[in-house]
């Protein structure tokens, strides 16, 4: 009898030992793994005909793979997973053992003789070659390295800019404890109009990029208005404008309005906050700031800029137990998009570690949650509460995807630019070692070409050689210690896993139970 293999939405029929993303339950089969091969005696009551091409075919699973053993109703199963693919798969044996046999080298026809030999393994309705013919079909097996490697990528990797970070200033009329820039006093020698549109320049016009325009506090330059409109009207880019939201000015709103209703670049102003109340934001940003914020609210919605607004807010364990009134909040002010980050120890909190003012994992994770429950079509809530994990196109974490979660992390893919126009290749970088130059001098192009670029994220790739806890975790290859700006802000160093690890670990564990029960409830 034929057993249901769930792919995505389509269910189809398999007589093999697999329960494939999203799976149905298989009966189980009381088997231990492969015994060594000198112990293997001849079985013949599973001989089964050996196709031609299993002579020439040497199959390749990743020798990386990871193997979970599983408790279902139906008894023991193996989930299995690729870390460079981010494919998976629920099965039983022979599945684990044909895919630790499949190395490359030996040939099929050496597997299915090894695996026939082993009185312990029970040969699939389908047969060996069926089985590995189906693994190749669900992207677990491959016809040979070259092609699994193309078919993935490492945690850590360069790519095409998306977008830039383009400090215009480092001026501002607040002075937050934890601003990551230490801004405050506009800085000898920042660039000027023409420099700061040359530098937009670097990005191609038209290209469905997205810019954003921070400081300091960007409204105080004066010329702001004409930086947006630049970015939007005469490039084409989506623009964030970063602000405090602090007395902000009426000219700039009912400009960004014209902007946005001229249909080509839209400009998003994103308002930070860090509470629900006066006393846990003023706490951070200064006293009458929460007020200040409240009011350009409501301004900006009365001008009718609430759906191009976001709220920022940077998560502390201060903070965390006003997530509710933070949501509530920001539907009162129908703004379209609710962000949720963290602190990072450098600029105003270079004497703040993180590890001081976390919340505990159970608070992160259990807000995680949260959110994957909550669900409002006129409010995006997004939190880095899954450490940095992604499965899905949009670059988020989802329980339900046909892709394993990792951390993949394109390291230039949204590049800082400072007030005096050095480059750093990750927004969040500022420590000065890593600077790549000047967009005075030298292109992003150049910048992302140069010797000292590829050292960088060489150096990021080998970090966890220095990690003994990563090298003894069997996820290693799914994060490779997790945020490299994070750990080295913390540290000063990158050669430690970075403060999410147990949140990550929580959510891999996460999606696979929840990946069993699903398949084993169908």
């Amino acid at each position: 009898m034929s057993t249901p293999i769930h792919a995505g939405d389509k269910v189809r029929h398999s007589a093999l030992p697999i329960i494939d993303q999203g799976f149905s339950p298989l009966p189980a089969q009381d088997t231990e793994p492969l015994l060594p091969t000198e112990a293997l005696t001849p079985n013949p009551a599973k001989v089964e005909p050996i196709p031609d091409q299993a002579y020439t075919w040497r199959p390749y699973a990743y020798e990386a793979l990871v193997y979970k053993a599983i408790d279902t109703p139906r008894g023991a199963a193996t989930f299995v997973i690729d870390p460079w693919t981010q494919r998976w798969l629920i099965g039983h044996e022979p599945v684990p053992s044909l895919l630790r046999l499949a190395d490359g080298r030996r040939r099929l026809s050496e597997i299915i003789r090894l695996l026939a030999a082993d009185t312990r393994v029970v040969a699939p309705a389908g047969g060996f070659a069926g089985l590995a013919q189906e693994l190749l079909g669900l992207g677990l097996l491959f016809n040979n390295q070259a092609e699994h490697r193309s078919s993935g990528m490492p945690v850590y990797n360069k790519c095409e800019p998306i977008g830039m970070h383009l400090e215009i200033t480092n001026a501002c009329n607040m002075t937050c404890t934890h601003c990551y820039v230490s801004s405050g006093r506009k800085l000898p020698n920042e660039l000027t109009f023409e420099e700061i549109l040359r530098t937009i320049d670097m990005i191609p016009p038209f290209s469905g990029k997205r810019i954003a325009i921070s400081g300091g506090e960007p409204a105080v330059r004066r010329d702001c208005g004409e930086i947006l409109e630049y970015c939007a009207i005469r490039c084409g880019h989506d623009v964030d404008l970063y602000t405090n939201g602090k007395h902000f000015p009426e000219p700039l709103a009912k400009r960004i309005l014209d902007i946005n209703r001229r249909g080509l670049g839209q400009v998003r102003i994103q308002l930070s906050l860090e509470g629900s109340s006066a006393a846990t934001n003023d706490d951070v940003r200064g006293e009458g700031s929460f007020a200040a914020a409240l009011e350009s609210l409501d301004r900006l919605k009365s001008w009718g800029l609430n759906r191009s607004l976001v709220l920022f807010v940077c998560l502390t364990k201060h903070n965390i137990k006003e997530v509710d009134d933070l949501i509530a909040l920001a539907e009162r002010f129908d703004v379209a998009m609710l962000v949720f980050s963290q602190w990072q120890k450098q600029g105003n909190a270079k004497e703040t570690a993180w590890s001081s003012i976390a919340p505990s994992v159970e608070e992160w994770v259990g807000l995680g949650e949260r959110l994957l429950r909550y669900s409002n079509p006129r409010l995006q809530i997004y939190g880095n509460f899954y450490g940095d994990l992604n499965n899905n196109p949009t670059g988020r974490f989802n329980l339900d995807s046909n892709l394993f979660p990792k951390h993949i992390y394109y390291y230039n893919a949204f590049p800082r630019v400072t007030p005096q126009g050095e480059i750093l290749a990750d927004q969040l970088w500022v420590d000065p070692d890593w600077i790549l130059g000047s967009t005075r001098e030298r292109s992003l192009e150049e910048a992302f070409n140069s010797p000292q670029f590829y050292d960088q994220l060489d150096q990021m790739r080998r970090r966890t050689e220095h990690i003994p806890e990563c090298q003894a975790c069997e996820w290693r290859r799914l994060c490779e210690a997790g945020s490299a700006g994070h750990t080295y802000a913390e540290y000063g160093h990158m050669h430690s896993r970075d403060l999410f690890c147990e949140s990550r670990i929580y959510w891999f564990e996460r999606f696979v139970r929840h990946q069993v029960e699903k398949a084993f409830a169908e």
